[in-house]
């Protein structure tokens, strides 16, 4: 089923643009003013406070590592990068800098709006996905931890593999919290409590 998409509104955006004076540069400034998009130019490198920036376009074709102030694996931000040359290495490079839609060169009259749509778009997505990883990743490490936690709640409760599941999934929504974090955290009381038994 599709859903409704919203045309997006950039007004009092952000944008950094590093880029060396050029009409190229001039060009994207002027749509992005028309957009109500806040603009910073810089070269040969973005400074530190392009870190707030909602989006950064930068150019491709002359563009390096050591001008950004983060690390090539940090994408903080969308990226749209400014490509006149169709090089593997440059198309390559601009890629693991972050660049998640581009405008080619020389610059129109128009093509920025569409690349801020489509960048800030897939860069959304991209977030969720790596969100949602991350969250499955992390129920994966517990898994030990939640059957532990089964088998204690068995050993106190009595009853079956799966009423001691269920009261774990209870004891989780009634703590507003994951059935991992519940179960770590009853896997570590346990643990001290044995810990305080031994000193005894």
């Amino acid at each position: 089923m599709s859903t409704l998409f919203r045309t997006p509104s950039f007004r009092s955006w952000t944008a950094s643009i590093l880029h060396k004076p050029h009409a190229d540069r001039d060009a994207v400034c002027r749509q992005l003013q028309r957009l109500g998009v806040e603009i910073s130019t810089s070269w040969p490198e973005l400074p530190e406070e392009a870190k707030q920036s909602n989006v950064i376009i930068f150019d491709a074709d002359s563009g390096h590592d050591a001008q950004f102030p983060w690390s090539i694996d940090t994408h903080p931000m969308p990226m749209i990068a400014l490509m006149g040359s169709e090089a593997p290495g440059r198309v390559e490079w601009a890629i693991r800098r972050g660049a998640i839609a581009h405008l080619s060169k020389p610059i129109a009259s128009s093509g920025v709006y569409g690349a801020l749509v489509v960048a800030t778009q897939t860069f959304a997505m991209r977030k969720a996905s790596e969100e949602r990883i991350a969250k499955l990743e992390t129920r994966l490490a517990c898994r030990p931890q939640v059957a532990e936690a089964i088998l204690l709640l068995m050993q106190h409760q009595g009853g079956t593999v799966e009423a001691a599941y269920r009261l774990l999934q209870d004891m989780a929504m009634n703590s507003r919290q994951t059935i991992e974090t519940v179960a770590v955290d009853l896997v570590a009381r346990k643990g001290g409590q044995d810990a305080g038994r031994r000193e005894a």
